[in-house]
């Protein structure tokens, strides 16, 4: 007979390693999304036909195709914002061209051009993954597409992005929640965090990888955690921020939790610090005491101010 233990542990394996799936969204973002790539994809298509010709289209269409997933599915991805589609689309092209240009052995060149542009984006810090498409299509293009040289970068390339760029502001813009750029999109505020967005953006800093995700949608994730653990039914909550100093709560109506945070270095209330929490029972202190139960943080009874 198996072990249902064993096999709890092999899915939960499996499961880390093929990774979480995506962010469940509904009915109404799948059309949203969906009717605004048709019009961006058309758009598109159309320009670099007019351009370029049929056979360059068809490739255009390949690396704007995965540009579009990002635009209308994940717009407030990281990657998905202005600096990283335009810039990641030109300065892709521009290594493309160069490549194609300079270096006969076509293989070599693909692959001059995709790892030359995975390197220029991330040290410009505007890696967008269609902009490796865009770079390998400068290279295997054909002669339409050579013979555009580095006007590849403005037509199609940067027309073909100010195509999707320009749907997927307007198409988001009438949906607050998912406006593009993220900077435009508006959420209702919940509780604020005991968290700043300065510690969201450092902790992110510290995960030292590339995270798809922007520090606004960080922080109203972080909010919205917030929110929801206040409806939880736990005995004591107490939210531990940078100048938080007392909170209601306990084992019973009698008790208080007063938090004490002592930074040491400084007088802003930054840097690092001790916490202690003290739980003091209102009523009854005698009999708590006689008890020994109402002990604080440094090991000595307790007693309200």
């Amino acid at each position: 007979m198996t072990d249902p233990t064993l096999d709890k542990t092999l899915l939960t394996r499996i499961r880390d390693l093929i990774g979480p799936g995506t962010t469940r969204v509904g009915w109404r973002e799948m059309v949203i999304a969906g009717l605004a790539a048709l019009v961006g994809i058309w758009a598109v298509h159309a320009l670099t036909s007019w351009v370029a010709g049929p056979w360059a289209a068809l490739l255009m269409v390949g690396s704007m195709g995965a540009a579009a997933v990002l635009l209308f599915a994940v717009p407030h991805g990281a990657l998905s914002q202005p600096w990283p589609v335009f810039g990641g689309q030109i300065v892709s092209a521009a290594i493309g061209v160069s490549a194609a240009a300079w270096i006969p052995d076509p293989a070599l060149a693909a692959g001059v051009a995709v790892g030359g542009a995975i390197a220029a984006m991330q040290l410009l810090r505007c890696v967008h993954p269609p902009g490796g498409a865009t770079a390998l299509i400068a290279v295997i293009g054909g002669a339409p597409v050579h013979e555009l040289g580095y006007l590849y970068l403005v037509v199609p390339v940067l027309a073909n992005t100010a195509i999707l760029f320009a749907v997927a502001v307007i198409a988001n813009y009438p949906f607050p929640w998912r406006r593009y750029p993220i900077g435009l999109a508006r959420w209702e505020e919940p509780p604020a965090p005991p968290l700043t967005s300065r510690h969201l953006q450092a902790a992110v800093r510290d995960l030292n990888v590339v995270v798809d995700i922007t520090p606004a949608e960080l922080d109203a994730i972080a909010r919205l955690a917030i929110a929801h653990a206040t409806q939880d039914n736990s005995p004591l909550q107490v939210p531990v921020g940078e100048r938080y100093v007392h909170a209601e709560g306990g084992k019973t109506d009698k008790d208080s939790v007063t938090i004490h945070k002592r930074f040491e270095g400084t007088d802003d209330g930054h840097g690092r610090g001790r916490i202690t929490l003290n739980v003091v029972h209102r009523q009854g202190e005698s009999e708590a005491e006689d008890k020994g139960d109402d002990v604080g943080a440094t090991g000595r009874p307790d007693r309200p101010a």
